[in-house]
């Protein structure tokens, strides 16, 4: 299927590629970055991911006159029922990213066309549905508003942000007042580091917690290595909390690109609950990614009760959590497309 798959990008675009230096040429020169999702690492990891369900990188560079303008996060998978999703994480199609200087028509003109490349893609995946976001908070986008024309439904889910424009001491005002104490107590008991660079046995420990924590492995070995190689190239970090006894009691993976960063998974031992670790976690972070010069923190979905897929009582609590470091909250489009297979 992959042949068949990149036989078909060839031919609407005979000279994309997935070269990393020319990915990386974009995302320095392009207007923003609103989410994770555009570092090809990020594709590379949900791939690792979906491993067991047959996955692809489809992402592309885009050319113009052998001039890099643009790219797309692109990948295939196989759902549990063999059934194949097109999409940028596992879930949706993003809209493409292009340099600052391309013309509105060269940018239209490469939208369209990969409209008929995702149209083709899912008519020889035999896909009758896709899901695209509108990764932007704060204005939608030319792509957006063409898939809209013939969309089924459009939907929203809403975001926690918080604006690393701000100082550290007005993001701290906008804490909820409780977390103030358990910060500085947090900070005060455990030995609280970053990690931008991880060694192989701390970051075995931090898998090895989580595995603990959850009770088992709850995804691919590989997916955890790609974490790893982007802790490596400088995209994400580790924080970590640990007591007396120099054992992981605690930790958060956090991804970043230039302009947004995301909270990618934690694992906190359960008999700790009652202990501010994870507080201590996310003051760490916010300190790292502005320290970094990131514009926006991610922290996660707010999730309600009125969501498209009703949360369960642990996301909701996760969510009652992490809005207590908010500083905005914003919400992203979303839009189902159906495709009718000849």
């Amino acid at each position: 299927m992959q042949e068949k798959l990149l036989e078909i990008i060839n031919k609407h675009f005979p000279n994309s590629n997935t070269d990393i230096k020319e990915w990386r040429k974009v995302l320095e020169n392009c207007d923003s970055i609103p989410s994770c999702n555009y570092l090809l690492s990020m594709v590379d990891y949900y791939v690792a991911y979906k491993k067991e369900n047959s996955a692809i990188n489809l992402s592309i560079v885009l050319y113009q006159d052998k001039e890099t303008i643009g790219i797309m996060p692109l990948m295939a998978h196989q759902n549990q029922e063999e059934e194949w999703i097109l999409s940028s994480n596992g879930i949706e199609i993003v809209e493409p990213i292009f340099k600052q200087t391309v013309a509105r028509k060269v940018k239209k003109r490469l939208e369209n066309e990969l409209k008929d490349l995702i149209y083709d893609l899912a008519k020889q995946l035999k896909i009758k549905q896709c899901q695209f976001v509108n990764a932007e908070f704060f204005g939608l986008s030319s792509w957006y508003f063409m898939w809209a024309e013939r969309a089924k439904e459009v939907f929203s889910t809403n975001h926690i942000l918080v604006d690393l424009s701000l100082s550290l001491q007005d993001i701290r005002l906008k804490f909820r007042k409780s977390f103030k104490p358990f910060i500085n107590k947090g900070l005060r008991e455990w030995r609280v580091e970053v990690h931008e660079k991880a060694t192989d046995e701390l970051f075995e420990a931090f898998r090895l917690l989580h595995k603990s924590v959850a009770g088992r492995s709850t995804r691919p070995i590989e997916s955890w290595n790609k974490q790893k190689e982007q802790i490596d190239s400088m995209e994400s970090f580790i924080i970590t909390v640990t007591g007396e006894d120099d054992v992981m009691v605690g930790a958060g993976l956090f991804t970043y690109s230039r302009d947004s960063g995301f909270y990618c998974v934690g694992a906190y031992e359960r008999e700790l609950s009652d202990q501010p670790l994870g507080h201590v976690v996310q003051m760490k972070a916010i300190e790292t990614f502005k320290k970094n010069g990131v514009e926006w923190y991610e922290i996660g979905l707010k999730r309600l009760k009125i969501d498209k897929k009703t949360p369960t009582d642990k996301e909701l609590a996760l969510t009652h959590f992490t809005e207590g470091f908010a500083t905005h909250f914003a919400a992203r489009q979303h839009l189902t497309v159906d495709f009718y297979l000849d």
